[in-house]
């Protein structure tokens, strides 16, 4: 038998190449923007605090505006991963090649989901990195935004820290359940094609997947109810009551539990693996 681990390093290996494509054409296309803005402002960059305006480098106002085009173009170049990903988490599920790695089911999608967030989240790690580094020059010379910074006020207490960490593993869990749904409706459509006559099983697949689309609209608000409101809560702001984390987590993880229970059924009983 495969180790759990060696299937997992091979697969985070295969999907990291994404990862790679996708930054580098991010990172290239944000200096074609870089220097498209550079000559638009003809070396004239400027830091405006209330009234005070204060004179930079152009150097460093470059590499400050390219971080800012890195943190926009993160958006859609993460929406596309998103994306790309669950199209190869499915190629990998029907896998002859993959299949055929002697490990149980569970360990298998648990892999393969596992892998496909844990790059987002290496995606999401090197475009802060550069982000970071780009706009530190920044921040160390210009003194009106140290007075911003140093006027601010920052509040942190233990139960921001919690709502902070609550967030956070939300977040993991919507991503799980993101792909444990992708999945779900690659192979209950499969298993309905091969096993049912033509005649039902167009109809059957409709109603998984306006099924599977209510629970995704389900979803997100319910995330969202929650993340907005612990973020009300980290920010001091009244906007809505919080509904508290505890409650929510265990009921994503648990909704996570039963999907991936549900797709490794239909994976070992019903979904044939196919050549590449």
């Amino acid at each position: 038998m495969t180790s759990f681990n060696t299937l997992f390093n091979r697969m985070f290996q295969e999907k990291s190449r994404t990862v790679y494509l996708i930054f580098l054409i991010q990172v290239f296309a944000s200096f074609c923007f870089t220097i498209f803005a550079a000559f638009s402002l003809h070396g004239d960059f400027n830091v405006v605090n209330d009234t005070a305006k204060e004179a930079i480098n152009p150097i460093i106002g470059s590499l400050a505006i390219f971080a800012s085009i890195v943190l926009v173009t993160s958006f859609p170049a993460n929406f596309i991963y998103w994306i790309v990903s669950s199209i190869r988490n499915e190629k990998i599920n029907r896998s002859q090649t993959w299949r055929l790695i002697p490990i149980s089911d569970n360990k298998f999608l648990l892999s393969n989901f596992g892998t496909a967030f844990l790059s987002y989240i290496w995606l999401e790690i090197l475009e802060f990195v550069i982000v970071a580094i780009t706009a530190l020059p920044l921040f160390l010379s210009s003194g009106e935004i140290k007075t911003a910074l140093g006027h601010a006020n920052w509040k942190i207490d233990a139960q921001s820290c919690w709502q902070m960490l609550g967030a956070l593993v939300l977040i993991i869990l919507l991503g799980y359940a993101w792909y444990a749904i992708v999945t779900l409706l690659n192979l209950s459509s499969r298993s309905i094609i091969d096993f049912l006559p033509n005649g039902s099983n167009k109809f059957l697949i409709f109603v998984v997947r306006v099924i599977t689309i209510v629970v995704v609209i389900w979803l997100l608000g319910y995330a969202g109810n929650a993340l907005i409101g612990a973020t009300n809560q980290i920010l001091s702001l009244n906007i809505s009551e919080n509904m508290g984390m505890g409650p929510v987590l265990i009921q994503f993880l648990v909704f996570d539990a039963v999907l991936t229970l549900i797709d490794i059924f239909l994976l070992n009983k019903f979904v044939e693996a196919k050549q590449n």
